[in-house]
């Protein structure tokens, strides 16, 4: 016997794929939800005997031509009760934005979201086409997760205090290039794991992102933290910050009112009176301050140095084919 609720279920799942993809057959329709071909006509066949319930629904009206092909109309249950594939493609890449942003160490929950996201998503029917049958399912795995064996090399070279040979891509790089390090502390600030370590290239204290690194191995040189060195040399606002040697530049961007006060809580600073605030950063990386004021849009502009603003300007008229 087939259970009322059951019955509405299967409903619930195919008006929202008849009303996406118009033309869907009765076969397809049934393999999309996971039921036989024959409930689900009976499902259909339900809703012409007994129709919907008295009230302010509209009425759902089904139609199935003779070659099987089913369709709807209705203003109403065009919402899937599962999510459909590119509801589930914009949710999975948003999380795989958000997973590249986050710790390596916090990354993990985002994994086993993408992957109960994939448990929930309805699948696309099998297609058959010039007698060969495949299954067209998205998937939407983890990423892989390299920066973990990145970062057990460089807890290890830290703890036993040996020094490091590693491989770096820095953003204006194109490819990776060799780095002897002493590594001095690991840093979790601005969602990115830090290593700050004295560069042997450099001969100076320098700071290397987690998701740059491409490769580490330990030497068997040994070394020792400098007696004066502080982790508080290279945090600055809950960020890090190591400047260039002779780089005394101030980053100043004035924020609109649309987004002041989300930058005022993370600078602690006030807003102006006429809603704005004008904020001074240190400045190590042209490149970095390019990028940071760009992300806001219209809603930043560079008030100096002119470098920067013009630097700004230049990126804007690539974008726009100028």
């Amino acid at each position: 016997m087939i259970r009322a609720d059951e019955r509405l279920q299967r409903l619930l799942m195919a008006f929202p794929l008849m009303a996406d993809e118009p033309g869907l057959s009765i076969r397809d329709l049934a393999a999309r939800i996971g039921c036989a071909p024959k409930d689900l006509t009976k499902d259909f066949a339900s809703l012409e005997r007994y129709d919907v319930p008295a009230g302010w629904v509209d009425t759902v009206q089904v139609y199935i031509d003779t070659a099987g092909q089913a369709s709807m109309q209705s203003s109403h249950f065009k919402r899937p009760q599962k999510l459909n594939r590119p509801e589930m493609l914009a949710l999975d890449l948003g999380l795989g934005m958000l997973q590249r942003e986050l710790p390596v160490d916090e990354r993990a929950v985002v994994t086993r979201t993408r992957q109960a996201l994939k448990a929930i998503t309805v699948r696309r029917a099998a297609i058959v086409s010039e007698g060969a049958k495949r299954e067209d399912i998205v998937l939407a795995e983890g990423a892989p997760e390299p920066e973990l064996a990145v970062l057990g090399v460089l807890q290890t070279a830290l703890e036993q205090r040996m020094v490091l040979l590693m491989h770096y891509q820095r953003p204006d790089e194109s490819q990776p290039s060799a780095r002897r390090v002493r590594p001095y502390a690991l840093v979790r600030a601005d969602a990115h794991v830090y290593l700050v370590a004295h560069c042997e290239r450099a001969e100076a204290l320098r700071v290397f992102r987690l998701d740059r690194v491409t490769g580490a191995t330990i030497t068997a040189e040994g070394y020792e933290v400098p007696v004066d060195f502080s982790v508080a040399q290279v945090l600055q606002s809950g960020g890090v910050f190591k400047k260039d040697d002779g780089t005394d530049d101030t980053l100043v961007v004035r924020y609109s009112p649309q987004v002041a006060r989300w930058i005022a809580e993370r600078t602690g600073q006030p807003v102006a009176p006429d809603g704005g605030i004008e904020v001074s950063y240190p400045l190590a990386d042209e490149a970095w301050a390019v990028r940071h004021v760009m992300q806001y849009g219209p809603d930043a502009v560079v008030v100096s140095p002119a470098s920067v603003r013009e630097q700004v300007i230049n990126a804007i008229d690539a974008l726009l084919g100028g």
